[in-house]
């Protein structure tokens, strides 16, 4: 009688690629996904953000979890659009009695910017921040939207 046996182990010759490869990535030293390789890498270019686009103009949504809208900061100077801050890591950390098993959740000063491809009204640029999402609507200048004209019948 033979019986299928699953055989788990670390070595990466005889596990499949995939796995390997979690492994590597998990287990480095400087995990891409941690707080460390925000920090090493800078941690200013790793605000995660979309970019949507429009006929309007443009609309930006970061997750900037635990920050105040005191905290953040957004310019413009030309068509370029700077959103900047800090997120301050929670208190827990700096007990001394407690030892980080895992820090994949970067805290530090951010910042990120980003050259629009039309001219942008800056005036008219309006910022919120609901539960950890900031959203930016930046509005394209009206010399650059899409305008429809209508045919006179004479």
């Amino acid at each position: 009688m033979s019986r299928n046996m699953l055989v788990r182990t670390r070595e990466p010759f005889f596990m499949p690629w995939s796995a390997a490869m979690n492994a590597l990535f998990n287990d480095a030293q400087v995990n891409p996904r941690s707080a460390e390789w925000a920090t090493t890498w800078g941690v200013g270019s790793r605000l995660p953000l979309n970019i949507y686009a429009d006929a309007e103009g443009y609309t930006f949504v970061a997750l900037v979890p635990g920050a105040r809208a005191e905290e953040l900061n957004i310019e413009t100077e030309g068509n370029t659009v700077k959103i900047s801050g800090e997120l301050i890591a929670p208190a827990i950390s700096a007990d001394e009695k407690v030892r980080t098993l895992r820090n994949e959740i970067g805290f530090g000063k951010f910042n990120r910017a980003f050259e629009m491809p039309e001219e942008i009204d800056a005036d008219k640029i309006e910022a919120n921040l609901d539960n950890g999402v900031l959203t930016v609507r930046v509005p394209k200048a009206e010399a650059v939207k899409p305008r429809s004209i209508k045919v006179q019948a004479k």
